[in-house]
């Protein structure tokens, strides 16, 4: 809550035609406001959009201050008013990827509701003064989500939230007697560690789990000595974290490899920390190695390039490239250090970003993971169900590690993550390979 207080008087700038200053003046849009069952016809037999505005971790499932359950009307989709705040050309650049995975243009109309009616009414206004949806195709549900909770109907949450964190549910497990070992993931020495981390934190360097040539996940022996270093048992809660939410999945799912068994992630990490108005450290934090890292086997997470062939082999498992569309097509390998272009020939294409270094596709504007129904709509030609094995690969791990933890999140238990990659099955150029 402390954030959207925060920011209210930014948005009331921000919708007035984004607007202080603005000398031309702009006639407010009024929307018709109605009730539950009028909103279950419109939904439910119209096919009109449900939109959501509140913050995505209510959302998903985590309950909001003082209502003691959380999750969303059935149908909704998420569209948190707070991301109006976000850079502009950021924003813009996302606008039209949310609306397309979120179907709000396709819609006849868009029913919205959120907090309150005045979270509602800002983000219909957006929409009408600079997005150019039409006022009459806009409804609004103003009892918000706590009015339906009132009502005794039923709410959706993703299935596995409670690995996916938000900053009041971590700092109240910082705060207890038995804290969870917290994890700031970066790839080098830890210099934004030093000088800003959640307090608590220990530093993980990325070279600890991946190594050259290919950045593979280490031999398990390795892995389980560098995790015990830093305290990481398998009985042990973890928590991790990153700048890149790409760097903190790849070592959660390397954890998970190593049969740790409660491995959680900060959603939108340090930064969703910092604006939630949660205090930082500096300096460095010196680990307590733990003697006994446990008993538990090594999981399936991880498939090698052989696996990979016999999913190619079985109509009923399916290979899926989590890789810009322009690396995926042949247009560019992606990497400096990777020269072959094109994709593993039979590879489904799960959506990314723009490059590399960008997952538009999977992450919100503030950082935060896509709602679930957006990513799963990536994968619906498929028509995956639990029991489907999908082997998600990129590069060299990172972005394929985040698709496979949204997998994990829906209930997808045989989800796995190709390790290898396009750079292990690029190094040996006998392996086929197709463009276009």
């Amino acid at each position: 809550m402390f954030r959207y207080l925060k920011h209210i008087a930014c948005l009331w700038c921000l919708i007035s035609l984004f607007g202080c200053g603005q000398e031309d003046k702009v006639t407010d849009p009024s929307f018709v406001r109605i009730g539950q069952q009028h909103l279950a016809d419109l939904v439910s037999e119209q096919k009109w959009g449900l939109i959501d505005v509140r913050n995505s971790n209510w959302f998903n499932g985590w309950p909001s201050d003082g209502t003691g359950v959380g999750g969303h009307i059935p149908g909704a989709r998420n569209f948190d008013l707070h991301w109006l705040l976000s850079k502009r050309g950021e924003l813009n650049r996302m606008t039209e990827r949310l609306f397309q995975s979120k179907r709000m243009r396709e819609a006849p109309g868009l029913v919205i509701y959120g907090s309150d009616n005045h979270d509602a009414e800002m983000l219909a206004e957006w929409l009408v003064l600079e997005q150019g949806f039409a006022s009459e195709n806009i409804r609004i549900y103003p009892f918000g989500f706590s009015g339906w909770l009132k009502s005794g109907e039923p709410v959706s949450t993703m299935r596995n939230y409670e690995r996916l964190v938000p900053p009041e549910w971590l700092r109240g497990r910082l705060e207890s007697d038995e804290p969870p070992v917290l994890l700031d993931v970066s790839n080098g020495a830890g210099i934004r560690y030093r000088l800003a981390h959640i307090p608590g934190a220990i530093h993980l360097n990325t070279r600890l789990i991946e190594s050259e040539p290919l950045w593979n996940v280490v031999a398990e022996n390795k892995l389980r000595k560098n995790l015990l270093k830093l305290g990481v048992t398998q009985n042990r809660q973890i928590v991790v974290y990153s700048e890149d939410m790409t760097a903190a999945a790849r070592v959660l799912s390397a954890l998970e490899y190593a049969g740790v068994q409660d491995v959680r992630l900060l959603n939108g990490g340090i930064k969703a920390w910092i604006e939630s108005g949660l205090a930082v450290s500096s300096g460095w934090v010196e680990p307590v190695a733990a003697s006994e890292f446990g008993d538990n086997g090594f999981s399936s997470v991880l498939v090698d390039t052989g696996q990979v062939q016999g999913i190619l082999d079985n109509e009923d498992e399916h290979l899926i490239s989590v890789r810009s569309w322009r690396e995926y097509t042949g247009q560019a390998s992606g990497y400096s250090y990777i020269n072959a272009r094109g994709r593993i020939p039979g590879a489904f294409w799960g959506h990314s970003g723009t490059d590399p270094h960008n997952m538009q596709d999977y992450l919100n504007p503030d950082g935060t993971l896509r709602e679930f129904q957006d990513i799963a709509g990536y994968w619906q030609a498929l028509s995956p169900d639990s029991e489907t094995v999908m082997a998600f690969y990129c590069g060299t791990g990172w972005r394929a590690s985040l698709s496979w933890f949204a997998a994990r999140l829906m209930g997808f238990d045989n989800a796995v993550i190709y390790d290898g990659g396009w750079m292990e099955w690029s190094y040996d150029p006998r392996r086929p390979r197709e463009a276009g």
